[in-house]
Formats: C-alpha cells, structure tokens, sequence
C-alpha cells in the first residue's frame, strides 16, 4: 500500500469538508421530505393501520424474543409521518412531534384516530397529547414521508426488503471479488446468525445494517487507502446519528472496517499496525457520528426555545449508567450475578463452560503462530467494537436486548475472519498427529 502524502492540516479541512457537506446533504432531504403534502401521507397511513392493529405493538416470530419486532416505533415513526404538515417544514423538522397516549397498548388504535381526526377536520382525541422528539434527526423520513406518498406500510417493507437484498448481494459480490469466497461465506453468515432476513420488516431496524451495508459497498468498489477509508467513516457517522434510533449504530463502523482490513493491500500489510488505522477510522466515525447529534441539539434547542440539549444529556445518563430492570438494579455486579443465575437455573452454566474451555483448547491447538496471531490483530481489535458498544449503552442495551443483539454482527464477522486466519484445521492435526507418535515412541 502507498504512503499516504496528504498533509494533517489538508486532511482535518478534508474531514471538516466531509462532514458538514454529507450533513447538509441530509439536512436538505429531510426539509423536503417534511414539505412534502401531508394528504397523500395520511392516507396511505390509514390504509396501514389495520395491519399494525391486527400484528400488535411487539410481534414474535415463531416465538422467539430475539425475533420479535418492533412496531411500536414504528407506530411513533407513522405519527411523525402523518403529523409533518401541522406546522411549517422547518419548525416541524426541527420539533419532530409525536403524540403520547394514556395506554401505549393501543397506540396503533389512536393512530386511527387521529388520522380520523385530521381527515375530517376535528380535534384531536383526548387521549392524543403531543411530545417534542427532538433529541432525534429522523433522518429515516427521508425516504419514509416519499415512500408513504405512494404506498402503504406494507409497501415500505417491501422495498426495504428489495433494497436491503440488493445491497447484500453487492457486499457478498464484492468480498468475493476483493477478499475471496471465504470472506463472502464469513459475512453471509454472521448477517444470518443476527437474523438479518428479518430485518427489513421495521423501518428502525432496517436503517443502519442498509447504512453498514452501503458502507462496505464503497469500500469494496476500488481499493481505499487508509484516510479514504477515515473521510468515510465521518460520512457514515453523520448519517447513523441522523438516521438512527439509537438501534445498532455500531454496525456502521464495524462491518466497513472490517470489510476493509480483509481486501488484498490491507490483508497483505496487516499486523499491529493496522490497529493503528482501526482506531483512527473509529474516532473519525466518532465526530461524524456526535457531532451530528451535537448539531441537533443546538439548532433544535435554538429554533424551538426548548431545552433540547439538557434532553439530551439526561438520555445519554439514562442510557449509560445504573437503572433498574424488572426491579434490579442494573450495577455490573447485579447484571453477572443475573446472568449466572440464569444459566444456572436452566441448566446452562457447565454446558456453556464446557464449550468455552473446548473452544478455547481448539484455538491453541490450531493456532498457526505469533505471526499469524499478529496479523490478524486488527480483526480482533474490530470484533470487540460491539460488545464495548453494548457495554457503554449498558442500560439501553438490555432494555431493548431483543433487537440491540444484532449489533453482534460486527463481532460474529470480524471474529470469524480472526479465527480463520489465526487457526488452520491442519496445523491442529498436525500437532495432534505428532503428539501421537511421540507417545507411541
């Protein structure tokens, strides 16, 4: 790989250059996405409120909490859809109003209502008491207000499903062509194993693995040095805190460095330097991504009048430090004694053990070497960028544990490509074979 000759000072004007362009980019489709007219929007609403009544607030597929969705946000996102127009683009943009309701159970229902209400020019039920959302970009109305123009709900998902599947096969395609069958196999399977099939059924869920996605897409489409890669990751970041709900952010940097260290030049240069270039490409992705939640805040709070940043702040504790859940509180001491207790009392615990300790004597077995252990560093250093995420949001992360889990596609990709080419199935053999025939002597 070439060095790099661009200078520090010409790169942080690159990066400033990035971010305020791919935030103004996003600041001006959600402003024409907020004018759009609302009639339209509401109708093609009420046409999808029936499904959302009939589906319920939390569907489980085949039972299964980790495969349960969320259509409660969902609800709220259609609310903010239909309730655009009731002031001007900008105040609305900048307000972002949703509406409470005395039981969030039939939260489907008052949807009904009010757009029963706003159809026949009558007040809004009693039940209906609008809230500022406005610590949130929205940034998914982009392409949701459009989309709700010319379709139903169950459209949307459609075309999420399309385009979520379009943007897979390009990732899969190109991992094949840049990094070989086995890095396309290692992908297509962490992304099953965080059900990514289901994905595309919620507009929150949807929006950051088509973000990551599109994201490793430019990555794959021509080599990227180590900056390009940097100047992206602030675009990524910009558009995750302008899009996302706080769902699983960190896919979006995760899977394109991943997905970067595992193309030719990077693979052939990799070792503990690269460690290097993970940890820059994180930060960058880190001022993209509060700085664009940064600027909410302030222009939110300027625009409104509202305390939007004191908001902000008590969210970010709440979200960070100890709370309570089903009653406990949620200190690291109460949620491994939990934890524990759990597997403990389902019979878990020494058969998890187990596969722990085979695991790990696997791995010894058929560790190529130091220098294969050293090359594949930067993957590993990539893998624990989930589970430190879930860590920091420790408190959000268990709350809402039946979707942040998918977050753990980072890790499951990056911890495949580390294993494969830290361990060889052979090398194992050949120790064990070798082994043998020294007892036998």
């Amino acid at each position: 790989m070439q060095p790099c000759k661009v200078s520090a000072p010409a790169f942080l004007a690159r990066a400033a250059l990035a971010f305020f362009t791919s935030w103004a980019v996003l600041f001006l489709l959600l402003l024409g996405a907020y004018a759009l007219p609302g009639a339209p929007v509401r109708q093609n609403i009420a046409r999808s409120a029936p499904t959302l009544q009939r589906e319920g607030l939390y569907p489980e597929f085949f039972g299964f909490k980790l495969f349960q969705m969320d259509n409660y946000t969902d609800t709220v996102m259609l609310f903010e859809a239909a309730s655009a127009d009731e002031t001007a683009p900008l105040t609305a943009m900048m307000t972002n109003t949703a509406y409470n309701v005395d039981n969030f159970e039939t939260l489907a229902d008052d949807l009904a209502a009010y757009l029963a209400a706003r159809e026949a020019g009558a007040p809004l039920p009693d039940t209906l008491e609008p809230f500022s959302y406005a610590r949130y970009w929205h940034g998914y109305l982009i392409w949701l207000r459009p989309l709700l123009c010319l379709m139903p709900y169950t459209g949307v998902r459609v075309v999420q499903y399309l385009v979520l599947a379009a943007l897979l096969a390009g990732v899969l395609w190109g991992l094949r062509r840049q990094a070989g069958w086995r890095a396309a196999v290692w992908f297509a399977a962490s992304q099953a194993l965080v059900s990514v099939f289901f994905v595309p059924h919620q507009v929150q869920f949807f929006t950051c693995f088509a973000i990551a996605y599109a994201g490793c897409c430019w990555v794959l489409a021509k080599p990227r040095g180590v900056r390009q890669l940097a100047l992206a990751l602030i675009v990524l970041g910009v558009a995750t805190a302008f899009c996302d709900l706080l769902v699983t952010p960190i896919l979006t940097l995760g899977l394109p460095v991943a997905v970067w260290l595992l193309c030719v030049p990077q693979r052939l240069a990799a070792g503990p330097r690269q460690c290097a270039a993970v940890a820059a490409g994180s930060l960058c992705w880190g001022v993209g991504y509060g700085g664009c939640w940064a600027l909410k805040w302030v222009l939110a709070g300027a625009i409104t009048g509202q305390d939007v940043i004191g908001d902000a702040v008590r969210q970010i504790g709440v979200r960070t430090t100890g709370a309570t859940w089903h009653g406990i509180e949620l200190t690291w001491g109460n949620i491994l004694r939990f934890v524990l207790d759990t597997l403990h009392s389902r019979g878990l615990f020494w058969p998890l053990a187990a596969v722990c300790v085979l695991a790990l004597a696997l791995f010894a077995l058929c560790l190529r070497g130091r220098q294969a252990l050293a090359t594949a560093l930067p993957l590993g250093l990539t893998a624990l960028m989930a589970p430190a995420w879930l860590a920091l949001l420790r408190t959000h992360s268990i709350q809402h544990g039946w979707f942040t889990w998918r977050a753990l596609g980072v890790t499951l990709f990056a911890g495949l490509a580390f294993v494969s080419i830290c361990c060889s199935w052979k090398t194992g053999l050949r120790r064990l074979t070798r082994r043998g025939r020294q007892q036998e002597d």
